[in-house]
């Protein structure tokens, strides 16, 4: 068998796919030259396209041999047979992985402009114009699952044998269309196999962007005991229902916080909606004769009643992201069975123990090396298999040092990403 070209190897691989039946997957082209395969393959299942760069690692002298292949993320694949035979060690193979990860990055960057949709629970399809080694396969399936996708699916038009059995081994099934056990290059089997530029990878994904990657943002507002509470939903383009993360900012702050508007979107690029509000007493909300944690928590309530009752919202899917006395707001509102969200993300909290023990829903616990309360959170944390105890380094209790508020931002996508958008396992008591 003989392909005219990536885009003859695209439509035949395609077929095959369609026989599958897989379930609103996510399409994702290995950079350059999987990506014009990937398209054709994408406009066949009717879905969106993106990439998943993977970057080979060469050996010493030789850059072209691969000792094995990483990503963005660090997800790495090393032939340790091959390392050891050219001479590859230790300290060679961090070198190398450290530059081709910043190369990685570069690309990611460069191609995914418009944005990759999530991945967490979704079905996958990695396609690439045909494998070798699989080094970079195996990266890019690895740095998949290790986002949470449900199952990954990994489609060439060709490739050895051998290599595809290890690669079974890696993805939930391989799919090709030629396995050779006398595979030479993967350019044997082409017509045409001339190089693709990264212009040309733009120009493919261009054509698959959505329509819009414009979010919806509006002003809300919603009563509570004869007040009003003040609001901004932001809502992803596309189709719901969404999950939600309901923000509930610290003391003296308001929903313009500027650390939890970076987050939240964030979270509306992830394809999670956001709800940012003032507390009573703060920016556009009324005040409370209250004024304190009692009245705060029946802020909160209010907010989540509300936004169990709006359209394009998965209210099974709801999680609450608080700040600081925020924090402490959302432990007692969950305590005192007020809210029923599935997880939560508690921010610098400055709470007892005893306090972190009435949590009861998994939620991630975060705090910077250098705040105060650091040594406390741990030992409240310690022991507590609801909570994960997550410490930026170098971070203060506002993450005002350069690059920890972006790290406590991914930490915080990355928990609400896989556990507001993956499946709830059956039997495990969560709230559905």
């Amino acid at each position: 068998m003989k392909f005219h070209d990536r885009q003859d190897a695209g439509q035949r691989l395609a077929r095959l796919l369609q026989e599958r039946g897989l379930d609103s997957p996510v399409v994702l082209g290995i950079p350059r030259g999987g990506v014009p395969v990937a398209a054709e393959v994408a406009r066949a299942l009717a879905r969106d396209l993106a990439v998943v760069v993977a970057r080979k690692l060469g050996a010493p002298g030789n850059p072209e041999l691969a000792i094995g292949a990483t990503t963005e993320t660090g997800a790495s694949y090393i032939n340790t047979a091959v390392a050891v035979a050219v001479g590859a060690d230790q300290h060679y193979i961090e070198a190398v992985k450290a530059s081709q990860v910043a190369e990685a990055h570069r690309r990611e960057q460069l191609f995914d402009s418009h944005r990759r949709p999530p991945v967490a629970g979704r079905n996958v399809v990695i396609v690439d114009d045909g494998i070798a080694t699989g080094a970079t396969a195996i990266a890019a399936v690895r740095s998949i699952k290790a986002e949470g996708a449900q199952l990954v699916v990994l489609a060439v038009p060709v490739g050895p044998t051998e290599t595809l059995e290890l690669l079974r081994g890696e993805a939930d099934e391989v799919v090709c269309l030629l396995e050779d056990p006398d595979f030479w290059a993967v350019g044997n089997y082409y017509e045409d196999f001339s190089q693709v530029s990264d212009e040309e990878v733009l120009r493919i994904l261009e054509i698959f962007a959505a329509p819009t990657t414009i979010n919806l943002t509006r002003e809300v507002e919603f009563k509570r005991d004869g007040l009003t509470l003040a609001g901004i939903l932001m809502v992803p383009a596309g189709k719901g229902p969404f999950s939600l993360v309901i923000f509930v900012h610290g003391l003296g702050s308001s929903k313009e916080s500027p650390r939890n508007l970076v987050i939240a979107n964030r979270l509306v690029d992830a394809g999670i909606a956001t709800l940012l509000f003032d507390l009573s007493g703060h920016g556009g909300s009324s005040s409370d004769p209250r004024d304190g944690v009692d009245a705060y928590v029946a802020d909160l309530e209010a907010a989540f009643a509300w936004s169990l009752e709006q359209d394009g919202i998965d209210n099974s899917r709801i999680g609450i992201a608080g700040s600081s006395l925020g924090a402490v707001v959302a432990a007692y509102a969950l305590a005192e069975r007020k809210v029923r969200p599935r997880t939560m993300v508690l921010r610098a909290p400055p709470m007892e123990a005893a306090e972190l023990r009435a949590i009861t829903v998994p939620s991630l616990v975060l705090v910077g090396s250098r705040d105060p309360l650091h040594r406390q959170v741990e030992a409240g944390v310690a022991g507590q298999s609801q909570l994960t105890l997550s410490v930026v380094e170098g971070a203060s209790h506002l993450f005002g040092e350069p690059g920890t508020l972006e790290e406590a931002t991914q930490r915080t996508v990355d928990w609400f990403q896989s556990r507001l958008l993956q499946p709830v396992p059956t039997g495990t008591g969560e709230r559905q």
